[in-house]
């Protein structure tokens, strides 16, 4: 190899930490020139920093005799230059067909999940592709094509978890010129000159047009920008995720729209964990943005749902639990809340708890038995600023829809005596020295978590889960 060659490998290779001495390398040879270029850089490599080498090879079985001729080739080549070969191969038309997806998103995947097994089985061997800065060329073009955004336009990274490309840092022309000097062996795939792939398209017709303007057109240095600025970016959503993520998964919407667009969209992409294009997001922030406190949005795979400061994902569940009798003695425990209700018989002595856990109800003006119970369609209670219907209350104190089932309401025949967090009706409440019923609502002592029952001290009075 030319030492201006075998110079830009090395410098590329040291720049991202690629070759380790002792950590197994795995060179994914598929025959063409591009991979024994490879195959024969890391057996160089592999002499000088004393990593132990071995190849691979997958069969695709889509062209027939030629398939199995390019496995033959690499099983030869492998064995003249000792490098031990592990072959896998798979029927990729036929599990294209079942999955119905095409043949080279289903041919790269099956070839990738062999590579990662075969790394598993090597104690977590690198695995290194063939790809070159032409490929990436191509690939930064299609991705403009379909409309992709600052991360597609990375391109192909240089190093992704196991997977190392040595030699994405050369041009094609460069790795064409050295196997011809040097009488590098290769097979040539009849598939390259089908046009009816995306990238043999962008190859044969778009890059020779685009050479002509610039002969020496390189993108190397742009993708590796791009993708220097898409991990600043991604590194400030991830933060604020990480801060700003409330238990259960739920964002503040107001902090959310405060950020930059460009770190904002990257909060939602990660939150959503689902690939989502550019209208994707645009809705989201239109759902953001909306006057309207409340709504819903279907994204693939995802619902997210607005409730009033808070985005969360997942359709809303509507808790609720059972009404259950109250009395003096027959507590009532509501798990789904982490609740108990409890009540007393007293002589009122006039001292009011602030904290509205607590209600002292007149004896004499409660109807048939209590219970306790979520509340019911025209449910009213009189307080004193007036009557107000606790579906209009629970809106205006910002209750979200899917855990207003779990607000506990204590009821007679007759209708609503108290709301916790909220009181109890003006005219049943009792007066100094009254004989009456004290109704209380603790929070139960429990480790275990019960998001509803954080939601709805957040939402309702603020000292209703003191005490």
């Amino acid at each position: 190899m030319s030492m201006t060659l075998r110079e830009k490998i090395s410098d590329f290779c040291l720049q991202y930490n690629m070759l380790e001495p002792g950590v197994p390398v795995i060179a994914c040879v598929s025959g063409g020139m591009d991979s024994m270029f490879l195959l024969h850089c890391l057996c160089e490599a592999a002499r000088e920093r004393g990593f132990p080498l071995f190849a691979a090879h997958f069969n695709h079985r889509l062209r027939g005799a030629e398939s199995d001729g390019d496995e033959a080739f690499v099983r030869e080549r492998c064995a003249a230059l000792n490098v031990p070969l592990r072959v896998g191969s798979g029927d990729v038309a036929g599990q294209a067909k079942r999955r119905g997806a095409g043949i080279e998103e289903t041919a790269r995947q099956m070839r990738y999940a062999f590579f990662r097994e075969l790394s598993r089985e090597l104690g977590d061997a690198k695995i290194a592709t063939a790809h070159n800065a032409d490929d990436n060329l191509e690939t930064v073009l299609m991705r403009i094509a379909r409309g992709s955004g600052l991360r597609g336009l990375g391109g192909i990274p240089p190093v992704n978890g196991p997977v190392i490309r040595p030699i994405l840092c050369l041009t094609r022309g460069e790795i064409q010129e050295y196997c011809r000097e040097r009488g590098i062996p290769h097979r040539e795939d009849s598939s390259n000159a089908c046009e009816d792939y995306t990238r043999n398209l962008v190859r044969h017709k778009i890059l020779p047009v685009m050479r002509r303007i610039n002969p020496s057109l390189n993108v190397t240095e742009l993708t590796g920008l791009l993708r220097e600025d898409e991990a600043y970016l991604d590194s400030l959503a991830r933060d604020f995720l990480a801060q700003r993520e409330e238990p259960g998964g739920a964002l503040p919407v107001r902090e959310l729209l405060a950020l930059p667009r460009p770190v904002s969209s990257r909060v939602i992409r990660h939150f959503c964990g689902t690939q989502l294009t550019a209208a994707h997001v645009d809705s989201v922030f239109a759902l953001l943005e909306s006057p309207d406190p409340g709504g819903s949005l279907d994204l693939p795979g995802l619902t997210l749902r607005r409730e009033y400061g808070s985005l969360l994902r997942g359709k809303p569940r509507f808790a609720s639990f059972s009404p259950k009798r109250l009395g003096v003695d027959s507590p009532v425990i509501i798990e789904e809340a982490n609740i108990g209700i409890f009540c007393r018989e007293t002589v009122w002595d006039g001292e009011f708890n602030n904290s509205l856990t607590s209600y002292p109800i007149k004896q004499d003006k409660i109807k048939g038995e209590l219970t306790v119970r979520p509340r019911a369609p025209g449910d009213v209670i009189r307080l004193a600023a007036g009557s107000r219907t606790l579906k209009k209350l629970f809106i205006d104190r910002h209750i979200p829809r899917d855990i207003r089932g779990l607000v506990p309401v204590i009821a007679d025949s007759r209708g609503v005596v108290a709301v916790c967090g909220v009181g109890a009706d003006r005219d049943l409440l009792a007066r100094l020295g009254e004989r009456a019923i004290v109704i209380e609502a603790r929070p139960l002592p429990s480790g275990e978590s019960r998001p509803s029952a954080r939601d709805i001290q957040t939402h309702n009075s603020p000292d209703f889960w003191r005490g």
